[in-house]
């Protein structure tokens, strides 16, 4: 009976204990009680962790064990050389001093023991391998001085390590990633205070546990404004748990004046040896702040406050955003119109190395004939027009034969009419010349009979063969000039452009009809809500109760996101209520869709420098109108171009068409990279709004250094992300990392764009 109530209060004590976090760990003589000595080795190496199995952030104790016997310390004449294990995702800290243990006696053979001891904490969730250490060790062959040392390598055991992931059971909503056993502590640096004279804020947060990666405390006052400091840590590892303390300092900027109270500040902790989360909570401390420079918020006079924009439901501007229909439809019109430029050109190339074939010059020698009769000339002439207009115009030379076929031919390939008309009609004269009296019997099924006041010899003409040659070649040239490679070409040249942009109109009608619908989806019961809400948002302004005045018109601009009214009003009315981060979002939002407006720029001048300046500014640029002026000039420029290369000009005239395409051509572009810059610029995709004060680190881990501070209502660029960091770049040019929970993105994720 008296063993079982030894044992009882034994196991009390041993609940206790662990209820403390101690029994947790082991005693630096665990790893000597828990390994088998290997006898056939002078000095065996041993490793162990302990325990095998913890949570996030819990302390892991890793301890090595070099076993000595009695006769290895009579020969071992060096220290014996240690290679500890390359740890991967653990964090380690070297644990007091090596302990000696009393010597012991292992199957007839005694040893010493020699532990040392790190702590290793886990910073992921996950299976982790601790390697085998590596311990080299020289033992003399004998006592002589002078024998010869034997070197020699062992191994000891690797550790498996199972890391689990905090429970989220219990977790408390702002939990942010500590854990231990902490406590909290609070002081200030002045016992008073001045209204606008700075005052440092210090909370300390100390316990068992790795201090070094405890995140920085929220601290929120409505009488001061908050800006984050630096950071000091104090590390103790000279018992069996680390412990330390950690301490942040916040420097306040009081607001108003009178006795003033710091809250309790409230730090959730996650206890490992509990398997519970707490709360670490300081005292409330007394703060006496007497007037000073600074004005305070309540004594604002009434004509300073910023005014609100007019508000209707029907002049609602959506301020400047493309939608992805219109930015293709845009994309079309300037390919389409390249397009047709570069099917001009090549029918201009094409048309240049046909006539490089085909070309009939005045020294051409007529082919030579056995028939001397009258008329061979002509004959001869007319079969090599046909000819050639058959080649120039890629069709048989069949088809040319009926004076209806070739007169369609012509136009078909885009001949004027009154070209038409001098080929048909030298195509007449040279059969009447040729064939003379016969033409009526031999013609009569070929030639239309307008060829019928050719058909006397007193019609003949008395040119010579060098007129008619000329008069031959002139007509070709026209044809060559004006003529077409295929319909599909004249159709491109002359009638595409105009059915691309019917279709470019016809599509950019449909795409504002969708977006009106879409809008009018979005905003289900917008006439009855939001003109409510904006009422009630306008009453609250002029009664000074701001915070309900930013609240109505935060909700109105959430189903109204692209109304820059409502944005700019939500801002103004954020901005008189104290509320930072707001105003950055509304006004950022509206200057980004409405840079030109002059209101919203001024409004903008009054956020902190780091929400402003930087990747923060927004250029007055119209992206919008230069976009539609670009697309204007370059379709103009294209056209240009189109006539003169289709008509071949090169007199003066077409050199002038030339330079004044290209000219528009070039202005189109440097518009349009404006607007692609001006796009960048203003496009918000990608920033966030820092919502609390935090210092920025170089490594995604708390326990980095710094590379600065954020304050509340700075503005970052994301430019990455790990596990709940991300990377960012702030409006001065500092990247760091900082925990995603304290970014507020500037257009929040599924918002129309």
């Amino acid at each position: 009976m008296t063993s079982f109530r030894v044992m009882m209060l034994g196991l009390i004590i041993a609940v206790c204990l662990r209820a403390d976090g101690v029994a947790a760990q082991p005693s630096p003589t665990a790893i000597v009680d828990r390994v088998r000595v290997n006898t056939a080795r002078a000095i065996d190496f041993h490793a162990a962790a302990f325990p095998e199995s913890v949570y996030v952030g819990q302390q892991i104790t890793y301890q090595v064990a070099v076993l000595l016997s009695e006769d290895a310390r009579t020969r071992l004449r060096r220290d014996p050389e240690f290679r500890p294990p390359e740890l991967r995702g653990l964090l380690a800290y070297e644990l007091g001093t090596p302990r000696r243990v009393p010597a012991r006696e292992y199957d007839g053979r005694r040893y010493e023991a020699h532990v040392f001891q790190r702590a290793l904490f886990g910073i992921a969730p996950g299976v982790l391998t601790v390697p085998a250490p590596q311990l080299t060790y020289y033992l003399s062959q004998s006592s002589s001085y002078f024998s010869r040392e034997e070197r020699n390598v062992v191994h000891a055991e690797s550790a498996q390590l199972v890391v689990k992931p905090l429970p989220d059971e219990g977790r408390p909503v702002d939990f942010s990633g500590a854990v231990g056993v902490l406590q909290a502590r609070v002081r200030f640096d002045e016992t008073s205070a001045r209204v606008g004279d700075p005052l440092m804020l210090t909370v300390r947060l100390e316990g068992t546990g790795n201090v070094k990666l405890l995140p920085r405390p929220v601290v929120e006052l409505p009488w001061a404004s908050v800006v984050a400091g630096s950071e000091r840590v104090q590390i103790d590892s000279s018992g069996a748990l680390v412990r330390g303390a950690k301490e942040f300092d916040f420097i306040l900027t009081p607001t108003r004046a009178g006795a003033v109270v710091l809250p309790i500040i409230h730090y959730p902790y996650f206890d490992p040896y509990r398997a519970e989360y707490a709360w670490a909570e300081s005292m409330p401390a007394d703060l006496q702040i007497a007037d000073g420079a600074l004005v305070a918020p309540s004594e604002i006079d009434e004509s300073t406050r910023l005014p609100l924009r007019s508000w209707q439901v029907h002049e609602a501007r959506p301020g400047y955003v493309w939608s992805p229909t219109e930015r293709l439809v845009l994309l079309g019109i300037w390919l389409g119109t390249t397009a047709l430029a570069a099917g001009a050109g090549w029918r201009r190339r094409r048309a240049a190395r046909m006539r490089g074939d085909t070309r009939m010059t005045a020294s051409a020698p007529v082919p030579a004939t056995v028939d001397e009769s009258p008329g061979a000339m002509a004959r001869d002439l007319r079969r090599t027009l046909l000819r050639q207009l058959a080649g120039r115009l890629q069709v048989p030379a069949g088809a040319l034969v009926v004076r209806r076929d070739v007169e369609r031919i012509l136009r078909r390939r885009g001949v004027t009419r009154q070209s038409t008309r001098e080929v048909l009609e030298l195509l007449d004269h040279l059969a009447v010349e040729g064939f003379g009296p016969g033409l009526d019997r031999s013609l009569g099924q070929s030639l239309d009979r307008s060829a019928s006041q050719f058909s006397s010899p007193s019609s003949r003409s008395s040119a010579n063969d060098s007129d008619l040659r000329a008069r031959v070649e002139r007509v070709f040239k026209l044809v060559d000039d004006e003529a077409m490679l295929s319909p599909v070409s004249r159709w491109l040249t002359r009638r595409g452009l105009r059915a691309m942009l019917l279709l470019t109109t016809v599509t950019a009608s449909m795409t504002s009809a969708r977006r009106g619908v879409a809008q009018q989806a979005v905003e289900t019961g917008v006439r009855v809500d939001v003109p409510l809400l904006v009422r009630e948002a306008t009453a609250a302004y002029e009664a000074r109760r701001y915070s309900t005045a930013a609240e109505r018109f935060a909700e109105a601009a959430a189903r109204r996101p692209r109304d820059v009214d409502l944005l700019v009003n939500w801002g103004t009315a954020a901005w008189s209520a104290g509320d930072t981060v707001s105003a950055v979002v509304a006004w950022q939002r509206a200057a980004r869709l409405e840079p030109l407006a002059i209101d919203v720029q001024e409004r903008l001048g009054l956020l902190p420098p780091g929400a402003r300046g930087g990747i923060a500014e927004v250029p007055m640029v119209p992206v919008a109108l230069l976009v539609v002026i670009a697309t204007v000039c370059w379709c103009l420029g294209i056209v240009v171009l189109i006539v003169v290369w289709t008509r071949g000009s090169t007199n003066d005239r077409g050199i002038f068409r030339t330079s004044v395409g290209g000219a528009a051509m070039l202005v189109a572009t440097g518009l349009a990279l404006s607007a692609w810059w001006g796009a960048r610029a203003l496009d918000p995709e990608g920033l966030a709004v820092v919502r609390r004060p935090e210092a920025m680190r170089v490594q995604p881990a708390s326990d980095a250094n710094t590379a600065g501070g954020l304050a509340t209502g700075d503005i970052v660029r994301l430019a990455g992300a790990h596990e709940q960091w991300a990377r960012v770049e702030h409006a001065d040019g500092r990247f760091g990392w900082v925990p995603a929970e304290r970014l507020t993105r500037l257009v929040p994720d599924g918002s129309p764009r």
